[in-house]
């Protein structure tokens, strides 16, 4: 099955606020290119030395076109935190930017400190909320993710990408070309 990743292109909120790296930026344009170097150079990054931080991004537009069906949407953070023998717990909602229906209840990873990112892959959805309906365009359109650093044991915990894989089937539109007694249909 084909899939797209959708980046963040908007801050909801951010409180209480996580540090932005970047002076003047907005969480989302920290949150939008991916870092695969060390975490404490990296110079587009949220982060937070205390837990309980949290901000909700808005995602760009799906573009649905050939598209027959949103068949799941899965989050995944790019999270570091060095120091040896730390640990974290970063949470993660897929809500949305007020007119979709997608919501779904926090899911927390708890993971360890490393020299490098993490990345920490949330629970493909299949549905737009908990027991409710199949994905469609609008719920995707309006999507939205809450990270929430829960717990850490010290040092630094930081966000350098996030993002949304949606994997979905494409249409199978069928085309008739055929040509019967020298004439095409």
């Amino acid at each position: 099955m084909p899939t797209v990743n959708l980046l963040p292109n908007a801050d909801i909120s951010n409180s209480p606020a996580w540090n932005i790296s970047t002076p003047g930026a907005d969480v989302y344009e920290e949150l939008s290119n991916d870092n695969s170097g060390n975490p404490a150079t990296d110079s587009n990054q949220i982060n937070t030395t205390a837990a309980g931080k949290k901000c909700v991004i808005q995602f760009e537009d799906f573009d649905n076109a050939g598209v027959e069906s949103i068949d799941s949407v899965q989050a995944v953070l790019r999270v570091g935190q060095q120091g040896r023998g730390n640990t974290y717990t970063i949470g993660m909602t897929i809500t949305n930017n007020g007119s979709g229906s997608a919501s779904w209840a926090e899911e927390t990873i708890n993971d360890t400190a490393s020299l490098n990112w993490n990345t920490n892959t949330f629970t493909s959805r299949t549905t737009s909320t908990s027991g409710g309906s199949a994905w469609n365009d609008t719920d995707i359109d309006n999507i939205a993710m809450e990270i929430h650093a829960h717990t850490m044991s010290g040092n630094t915990l930081r966000v350098t990408y996030a993002y949304f894989i949606v994997t979905y089937t494409e249409s199978t539109a069928v085309t008739h070309n055929a040509t019967f007694f020298g004439a095409n249909f």
